[in-house]
């Protein structure tokens, strides 16, 4: 009984369970014969299954019967068949199996399919689906192929974009708009030969690349009559006829790139400045322009990339009080982290071309105010002054959510209202309020240029009046008229108890000069370039300030 429930698992496959009943009864003569069949079995099985997976390497079971020659034979003739089966899946190319019989027909068979299927697949993936033009990918392989044969011949990138096609398809229907794209199709068609293959770069736009021009007044030639062909194909919708307009951009090989994908790059580039500027017309490529574009999208990058990683710091410009000869305050002046932006003024360019100055003056503030929080002890009763771009963040509210530890360190903070444009009725409203609510003070920067005017300084009464360097720049040689403007100036802060402070003090001379007209601060090279750090005056500039006072006494 027992040899036959052994027999059942043999026969279902069951090696492991057959051989263990064989064990159980190897007192019957026939079991140890059994045990030696299901023993071979379960060792050709796991051979056939890792042979199935393409393990090649798999080596045939040590077998000493009769039929292990025949196995042996037929393992060799399974792995070669094998080895050919792999090698046909990845395309590389094999000779036909004649070893199998009709195993080797049939897979024969199959591998023609296959090989049929791959050819077919990638035409259909070389050609667009629409148009039957080569696909961008075909297209740059088949200029590469063109090059590398006649590499010492002119060629030209010939790009085009549709301009009207979304007014086509709105006003007269997709399916006009299709007949339009066709005709170009056609116009771009009739050009195709060995040496010239049109192609859809993407949904609008087109390349044509054509070879083996002798000069490169002939290549642009043959760009220029393609253009006039499109131009004067009429297009035949359903109730008029209509003409093609386009965008033209060209590069010349080897002149302007020397592969395929730049010089496609560099015709699209043109075509792209030709539609902005000049459409209808081929505007080759040009590399300055090109690279000032480039340098304008790195700059929109980096300027995203600065704000998300808060990549600024502050470099700190002493402002002297003239009348103590002490360092009272600082400017904070924005420093980028990064090569990209040459300075402040940099920044705020691309950040104002963007429209992320308020993005921009949010972050500044953050740092700012987390600088003045953590260096509270170093500052002292000394303040900061800094810039405020725009006026979003110039509102108590909006200053809160900014920092949690604002209302304490408002009493270090001075904010500078810069020239730039802005309605005084909500400015003087801003101002009040910050007044009223919190102890930051404010300053006119800038005074005497653009907006800083007469007007702000009389709607705003600021706290401290910054002149612009306009006046103190060689202020001891300035005429009457200027000096005499200036002094009104101050005589005006003086009776309305606004400080004044002189900006770009640079000389011994315009220190003298500002001193004796009545200033009472002073900021500029003279003391100090900004720096990454807070420093004292040099005692040699407190001893020449108490001299300048004894005299003035």
């Amino acid at each position: 009984m027992q040899i036959e429930d052994g027999l059942e698992k043999l026969l279902l496959g069951k090696y492991d369970e057959s051989l263990k009943i064989f064990a159980d009864c190897k007192s019957l003569p026939q079991a140890e014969k059994l045990s030696q069949i299901a023993l071979m079995l379960k060792e050709l099985s796991t051979y056939a299954d890792e042979l199935s997976k393409f393990n090649l390497s798999v080596k045939m079971p040590d077998l000493s019967n009769s039929p292990a020659e025949s196995l042996k034979n037929l393992h060799s003739k399974l792995k070669r068949l094998a080895r050919q089966l792999l090698m046909a899946t990845t395309n590389y190319p094999v000779s036909s199996m004649d070893y199998m019989g009709d195993l080797s027909v049939g897979l024969n068979s199959l591998i023609s399919q296959v090989v049929l299927s791959e050819t077919e697949a990638e035409h259909s993936r070389s050609r667009d689906t629409d148009t039957g033009l080569l696909t961008r990918r075909a297209f740059m392989r088949k200029v590469y192929d063109i090059i590398e044969v006649q590499p010492f011949s002119i060629g030209i990138m010939f790009c085009c974009q549709l301009d009207n096609i979304k007014y086509i398809n709105e006003t007269y229907g997709y399916a006009s708009g299709d007949l339009y794209i066709n005709k170009l199709v056609e116009v771009l068609s009739s050009r195709e030969e060995e040496l010239c293959i049109p192609a859809r770069a993407s949904g609008n736009e087109f390349a044509l690349y054509a070879h083996g021009f002798e000069t490169e007044e002939d290549a642009y030639g043959f760009a220029q009559d393609i253009s006039k062909a499109l131009f004067n194909a009429q297009v035949a919708l359903p109730h008029e006829e209509i003409k093609i307009r386009a965008s033209y951009g060209v590069a010349l090989y080897p002149h302007d790139a020397r592969t395929s994908d730049i010089l496609l790059s560099y015709a699209c580039h043109a075509m792209v400045e030709a539609y902005s500027s000049s459409r209808g017309e081929i505007m080759r490529f040009n590399p300055e322009m090109y690279r000032s574009k480039a340098r304008r999208i790195a700059k929109q990058e980096s300027l995203d990339e600065l704000i998300e990683k808060k990549l600024i710091h502050f470099a700190f410009q002493p402002i002297v009080c003239l009348r103590e000869a002490t360092v009272t305050a600082y400017e904070a002046l924005m420093r980028p982290k990064t090569d990209t932006f040459s300075g402040p003024l940099d920044i705020l360019s691309a950040a104002e071309g963007q429209s992320k100055l308020s993005q921009l003056e949010k972050l500044t503030f953050e740092e700012i105010f987390e600088w003045i929080f953590n260096n509270a002890k170093l500052l002292g009763d000394r303040k900061i002054f800094f810039n405020t771009i725009s006026m979003q963040y110039l509102d108590v509210e909006e200053l809160r959510n900014i920092h949690q530890h604002y209302a304490t360190i408002s009493k270090s903070i001075v904010f500078e209202i810069l020239e730039t444009e802005a309605i005084e009725s909500v400015l003087l409203q801003k101002v009040n309020n910050l007044r009223k609510d919190l102890s930051a003070l404010i300053a006119i920067d800038d005074f005497g240029c653009g907006h800083s005017n007469a007007l702000r300084l009389i709607s705003i009464s600021p706290d401290i009046l910054k002149i612009d360097r306009f006046f103190i720049h060689s202020i001891h040689n300035a005429p009457e008229t200027k000096k005499g403007l200036l002094s009104s100036i101050l005589a005006y802060c003086k009776a309305n108890r606004i400080l004044t402070l002189a900006e770009g003090v640079e000389t011994h001379e315009e220190l003298a000069c500002v001193i004796d007209m009545g200033f009472d601060f002073a900021q500029g090279y003279y003391f100090s370039r900004p720096k990454f750090g807070l420093v004292d005056l040099d005692p040699r500039f407190q001893r020449e300030l108490a001299a300048f006072l004894l005299q003035k006494r």
